[in-house]
């Protein structure tokens, strides 16, 4: 008899700041949505390059896990967000089978993860006016509330062992470049410019687990008896009341 467990093998870590395609055209494109005939440049394409992951060997077992990500939302000049609250973010490096979504089907890179981030008002003190009688100066103020955009989304996985995985080949850490989709739900007439949008996706960081499986016989060699001591570290004994 066997008992498999997943053990981890390595972190992969991605910041926005190392971005090769941060000021090239080819970075920024439209991707359609489903339901709109949408023109808006509303895809940014993050491509990142680790060159030493040739040395991590997996088994056909193998899978990644999200870890913690963060998305950035995206202003305009006078702070006003550029585009509705969901965000996506496909991961292009896997394509997996089982993973389905309602726009592409499984006909597209998975979905690695979708979130919407919040809109709140801020309360702000605001000075009206001031009064200076008898050497005393008085002020007036006021409370005003401010209706603003979160800057981004920030998620970290709850359940790493149950969500937010998927299978990949044994082969996956021959890979040394790595990319990333975030996709924006623009408004009307809105497109993500370079010029003025480029420094806002400095702020995505992604973290990600390769795990494979560690195969451990729990049978003897030389009869069908179960090696109860390999058990203990993983399953220990109880004492009845």
């Amino acid at each position: 008899m066997k008992f498999f467990r997943y053990k981890q093998v390595c972190r992969l870590n991605f910041s926005g700041i190392d971005d090769e395609l941060i000021d090239v055209d080819s970075g920024y494109y439209n991707t359609k949505l489903k339901r709109i005939n949408n023109h808006e440049i509303n895809t940014k394409l993050l491509r990142f390059r680790i060159d030493n992951l040739r040395d991590v060997k997996l088994s056909q077992n193998a899978k990644i896990i999200l870890e913690s990500v963060y998305l950035p939302s995206v202003f305009d000049n006078d702070l006003d967000c550029k585009h509705y609250e969901n965000i996506i973010l496909r991961f292009k490096n896997i394509s997996d089978s089982k993973s389905y979504d309602s726009s592409y089907g499984n006909n597209c890179a998975p979905i690695l993860f979708s979130h919407s981030f919040q809109a709140r008002t801020t309360p702000v003190v605001v000075q009206e006016e001031s009064n200076t009688a008898a050497a005393v100066t008085t002020h007036t103020h006021s409370i005003v509330s401010y209706y603003s955009n979160d800057l981004g989304i920030s998620f970290h996985n709850p359940s790493p062992d149950k969500l937010y995985n998927f299978t990949i080949p044994n082969t996956f850490t021959n890979n040394t470049v790595f990319e990333f989709e975030i996709i924006y739900n623009m408004r009307n007439g809105v497109n993500i410019i370079i010029a003025d949008d480029e420094t806002d996706f400095y702020r995505f960081q992604c973290s990600l687990i390769i795990c494979d499986v560690d195969e451990e016989e729990l049978t003897s060699n030389d009869s069908n008896t179960v090696d109860l001591d390999k058990f203990k570290p993983h399953f220990p004994l109880k004492r009845s009341l």
